[in-house]
Parts: C-alpha cells; sequence; structure tokens
C-alpha cells in the first residue's frame, strides 16, 4: 500500500495518522531527507524531473512495486468512515482501517474487476440499499488489481480516465460505498498543484471530453480549480412501464 506524493508536512499531519507503518511513501529523490527526517515509513524515490505529475507517479508506482494488487492513498486523507450504521461511525483503529483496505481488495478480486476504491459523496447520501456500485471512478484511495491498463500521462483527471477504460472493456469497477475517506482536496502543497494552472486545467478537461465525449460530465465546482465530474455509463437495466 502506497502514499503517493506530496509534501512532508502533509504528509505527517494527514495519512499517516491514519496509515502510520504500513504504507510505502513515494516521493521525488531530492526530497528524500525531508520525509527521512519526520518518519520511519520504507520511502521509495523517483527522479522528480522525469516523472510529473499525478498520472505519471501513479504508472511508476505500478512499474516499481510487484505485487498484483496496489492501493494508492493522496496525501491529504483526514478520517476515515462507516457508513453502515445508524450513524456514521469515524474509524481510527489502524487495524481496523488496514482490514477494511483487505476486505474491499479481497471483494475486488473476487470480482476480476481492475479498478476499486471507496464512496467519495458526502457522508450523509448514503444509500443503503447501494452498498456498492459496479459503473463508478474512484479517487482519493484507489486501488489496482494487475497491470492490464496504465493511467493517463496527465496531472489531472487521471484517475476518471482509468475508470472509463476499464467499464470499456471489462465493463464494471468495484467502488465500496459502505466507507469513504474524507480528504483536504487541492489544498496541500506539493505532488500535482505544482503543475495546476488554468491553461493546464482547460486542455486536461478538453483532452478527456475529447476523447470520451457522452461518457463524461466536468462541471465547475464551488472552490476554485475544483471540478466535479461524473461519468455516464449505464450499467442497470432500465424499467419499462407499460
Amino acid at each position: 500500500m502506497v502514499i503517493s506524493r506530496g509534501r512532508h508536512e502533509s504528509i505527517v499531519g494527514n495519512t499517516l495518522k491514519l496509515l502510520p507503518d504500513w504504507v510505502d511513501l513515494v516521493v521525488p529523490e531530492k526530497e528524500k531527507f525531508l520525509y527521512s527526517s519526520v518518519c520511519d515509513n520504507p520511502l521509495t524515490t523517483y527522479d522528480g524531473d522525469l516523472i510529473k505529475g499525478l498520472g505519471q507517479t501513479r504508472n511508476f508506482v505500478l512499474e516499481t512495486f510487484k505485487e498484483n494488487t496496489i492501493i494508492m492513498f493522496d496525501d491529504d486523507l483526514k478520517k476515515f468512515y462507516s457508513l453502515t450504521g445508524k450513524l456514521t461511525r469515524d474509524i481510527d483503529d489502524v487495524g481496523e482501517i488496514l482490514q477494511t483496505m483487505i476486505n474491499t481488495s479481497v471483494m475486488s478480486q473476487d470480482l476480476g474487476v481492475s479498478f476499486f476504491g471507496f464512496s467519495q459523496k458526502d457522508i450523509r447520501m448514503y444509500n443503503g440499499t447501494e452498498p456498492f456500485i459496479l459503473n463508478s471512478w474512484v479517487g482519493g484511495v484507489v486501488g489496482v488489481n494487475g497491470r492490464k491498463y496504465k493511467f493517463r500521462d496527465d496531472p489531472f483527471k487521471v484517475d476518471v480516465d482509468y475508470a472509463l477504460q476499464c467499464l470499456l472493456v471489462d465493463r464494471i469497477t468495484f467502488l465500496d460505498n459502505r466507507f469513504t475517506f474524507s480528504q483536504a482536496r487541492d489544498n496541500n502543497k506539493g505532488g500535482s498543484s505544482l503543475y495546476r494552472t488554468q491553461d493546464s486545467m482547460e486542455k486536461s478537461i478538453a483532452g478527456l471530453r475529447k476523447k470520451w465525449g457522452s461518457a463524461i460530465s466536468i462541471k465547475e465546482g464551488r472552490h476554485k480549480n475544483n471540478m466535479s465530474t461524473k461519468i455516464n455509463v449505464p450499467r442497470k437495466q432500465a424499467i419499462i412501464y407499460e
């Protein structure tokens, strides 16, 4: 299990509180000393001048780690929640978090899917009749089984593109709706924020729309540089009323 690149301040302040000692950190070689001075996790480094942006970083992880199943965690995770009870439950026990990751991984392997993850919706929107979804993209915490596909060579929306590749060929992804991580999205320094400009975002989104057409919908969100992304790949039979 891997935490992808961020800055050492945010790594220690957020994600490592949830996942303290059973994840590898993937960071640029020139920033290795910053991380090694504040944590004991295994460090895997890359040339930050050659590998830039989220897509290239994700592909580096898949090429470097040999395990069949890889889970990649963003560096801005804040809390982990279970949504299945009467009230939402904050899970802070690292053993329970690890076991949940393993359980979801096993379910995704049994289904034969290439891409899996957890809900990204507001915790108040959980629908108990839909504990999982088979036609969605995942982000923040992404799981990959095998090496069937590669991530888009782009700093942005690479998880959306990857999910659509899976849906085009495999026909399904696996989203475990029962659990979710809260994130401080687009607030941390480093990582893809180094490449996030209005021009680069517009080019990236234009490329996605050209590639996927009506299968993707991207709208400007409430906050600056925050885009709401939905994919439209029906996987349920329509109910016909006569």
